[in-house]
C-alpha cells in the first residue's frame, strides 16, 4: 500500500481514538508498515510508557547520547549502530516534545520516508496534545462533579425553565418532595431570591442566584435541608417556654396558697364576727377552687403526656352541658363585669359529658379572663348550630384578641400569647392544649378567628355519633 494511502488511513484512525494507548497502537501499525521495525519503545520524560513487542526494552546506550539533539531538531533521525539503525522520532506539538519513539530496524529509511515520518509525528503530536487536554478537562469535570455530588446541598442549574444540571442530592430531594420543584419555578418567574419550604416535617432553605455560563444567563439554585436546625430551634423555644412555665406555675401556686394562708391565719388570730368570718371563708373557698383548677390542669396534662387520658362516651344533651358550663363560670364573669349570652339547640350527641363540659368551661374562662377592661360593654356569647352529622359550638367574645402570627401557637403546651400583654392574667398555658386534645379525642376539631382589639371566636366541631379515636 502506498504511503499516502497509509497516511490517509492513519489520519482517519487517530481521529477516532479516545486515549493514548489507542493512539500508540495506531502509530505502531503505520510505522510497522513503513519501516518494518523489530522493536519499538515509546518514552515520555525518558521513561518507558509503551513497547512493541510488549516485553522488549531497547537499551539506553543505543540512544541516550542523542536525545537532546533530536528533541532540539524536532525531526526524525536514524543512527547506524553496528548492524542496525536506531530511529528516534519525536512526537511534538509546537516546540514541545510530548513523547519520543525509539525504533530498532535493519533498514535505513529514505529521505522521502523520513519526511512522511515527520508528518506522522506532527499529526500524532496534535492528537496526543488534544487527548491530554481532553483528559485534563475530563478529570477536572470529574473532580468538580465528585465534590458537587458529595455535597449535602442540592445544586440545580436552570436555563430558562429547564434543568440543565442537578447534583445527586438535588435529584434525591426533588424525588422525595415533588412540590418543591413547582415552588422553585414560581420563584424563578417572580424573581424571588430566597424562600423556605416545608413538607412532611422536612424544612428546606432555597436560594436562587443569576449567573453567567458560556456567555448565557442561568439560574443557580441551592437547596439546603435545615430540618435539624429547625428542630434545634424548636427545642430551644420549647425549653424556654417550659422555663417560663415553671416560673409561671410557681407564681400561680403561691398566689392562692398565700391568700388561703393569710385569711386562715387572720381568722385564727383575731376575734371576728360571723359576717367577717363568712366573707373570709368565701375568699378561701374561691382560692381553693382556683388551686383545684390549677392542679386539675396539671393532672390532665400529665395524662395527655403519658397517653393515659381516656374518655367515657354516652348520649348527652349539649344544652345541658352548656348550661352547667355557664353556671360554673357565672360568678367569675360577674366579677369581671362580663355578660354571658347563651343560645342553644337541644341536640343529643355521643361524648364524654365531663370532658366536653371541661372544654366549654375552659373556653368561657379564657374569654372572660381576656376581656378588654377598656370597654364599657363586655360579653361572651356561646351558641350551638346543627350541621347534619356534626354540631358546631361557638364561643365569641369582644376581648383583647390574639395577634394573627400567634394563632397557630396558642394550642401548644405551655404557650401564652404575650407575657407583657397577659402578665397580670393568671393561667398555666395548658388550658387550650388540653382543649384541643380532648376535642380531637372525640374525632372533632377546633378553629379560631381573632383580631387584636376586636375579640375572638373559638369554634368546636364535634361529630354527633361516637368519636373516631380515643
Amino acid at each position: 500500500m502506498e504511503i499516502q494511502q497509509l497516511l490517509s488511513k492513519y489520519m482517519l484512525e487517530i481521529s477516532k481514538v479516545d486515549d493514548e494507548n489507542k493512539l500508540y497502537s495506531a502509530l505502531v501499525g503505520i510505522l510497522k508498515r513503513i519501516l518494518d521495525f523489530q522493536v519499538l519503545n515509546v518514552l515520555r520524560d525518558k521513561e518507558l510508557i509503551y513497547s512493541e513487542p510488549g516485553d522488549v526494552t531497547i537499551a539506553k546506550e543505543y540512544y541516550v547520547d542523542y536525545l537532546q539533539w533530536v528533541e532540539e531538531r524536532l525531526h526524525p533521525a536514524f543512527l547506524p549502530f553496528e548492524d542496525i539503525y536506531v530511529g528516534l522520532i519525536p512526537i511534538f506539538k509546537g516546540s514541545k516534545v510530548l513523547s519520543l519513539i525509539v525504533i530498532l530496524t535493519t533498514n535505513e529509511p529514505t529521505a522521502e520516508v523520513i519526511d512522511y515520518l515527520q508528518l506522522i509525528a506532527y499529526l500524532s503530536g496534535i492528537t496526543l496534545e488534544n487527548l491530554r487536554l481532553f483528559k485534563i478537562v475530563d478529570d477536572s469535570r470529574e473532580y468538580y462533579e465528585t465534590i458537587i455530588n458529595v455535597s449535602n446541598d442540592g445544586i440545580i442549574v436552570f436555563k430558562d425553565r429547564d434543568v440543565e444540571f442537578k447534583n445527586v442530592k438535588a435529584e434525591q430531594i426533588l424525588n422525595e418532595h415533588h412540590r418543591l420543584f413547582d415552588e422553585i419555578l414560581k420563584s424563578i418567574e417572580n424573581g424571588t431570591e430566597f424562600f423556605e419550604f416545608e413538607e412532611a416535617n422536612s424544612f428546606f432553605s432555597v436560594s436562587l442566584k443569576g449567573i453567567k455560563l458560556f456567555g448565557e444567563d442561568r439560574i443557580l439554585v441551592n437547596v439546603r435541608n435545615i430540618t435539624t436546625e429547625k428542630e434545634i430551634q424548636k427545642l430551644k423555644e420549647v425549653d424556654k417556654i417550659k422555663t417560663n412555665f415553671i416560673a409561671n406555675i410557681s407564681h400561680e401556686l403561691r398566689t392562692p396558697l398565700a391568700a388561703i394562708k393569710a385569711y386562715v391565719e387572720t381568722i385564727l388570730s383575731m376575734p371576728m364576727n360571723y359576717e367577717e368570718i363568712q366573707e373570709f371563708l368565701n375568699i378561701v373557698h374561691e382560692q381553693s377552687l382556683r388551686l383545684e383548677q390549677l392542679l386539675n390542669d396539671l393532672l390532665d396534662f400529665s395524662q395527655l403526656e403519658s397517653g393515659t387520658m381516656r374518655i367515657v362516651v354516652e348520649p348527652a344533651n349539649i344544652c345541658d352541658i352548656i348550661e352547667r358550663a355557664v353556671s360554673t363560670v357565672q360568678v367569675f364573669a360577674e366579677e369581671k363585669k362580663v355578660k354571658i349570652e347563651s343560645e342553644c339547640l337541644p341536640i343529643t350527641i355521643e361524648c364524654d359529658r365531663r370532658r366536653i363540659e371541661q372544654v366549654i368551661v375552659n373556653l368561657l374562662n379564657n374569654a372572660i379572663k381576656f376581656s378588654d377592661p377598656q370597654k364599657d360593654s363586655r360579653y361572651v356569647r356561646v351558641s350551638v348550630s346543627d350541621e347534619g352529622e356534626k354540631i358546631r359550638i361557638s364561643v365569641e367574645d369582644n376581648g383583647i384578641g390574639i395577634p394573627g402570627d400567634k394563632i397557630d401557637k396558642i394550642f401548644d403546651k405551655f404557650y401564652r400569647v404575650d407575657n407583657e400583654l397577659t402578665y397580670a392574667i393568671p393561667g398555666t398555658g395548658l388550658g387550650l392544649a388540653i382543649v384541643k386534645e380532648v376535642v380531637e379525642m372525640h374525632g372533632g376539631e377546633i378553629q379560631v378567628k381573632s383580631e387584636v382589639g376586636q375579640g375572638s371566636i373559638f369554634e368546636v366541631i364535634l361529630p354527633k355519633t361516637k368519636m373516631s379515636k380515643e
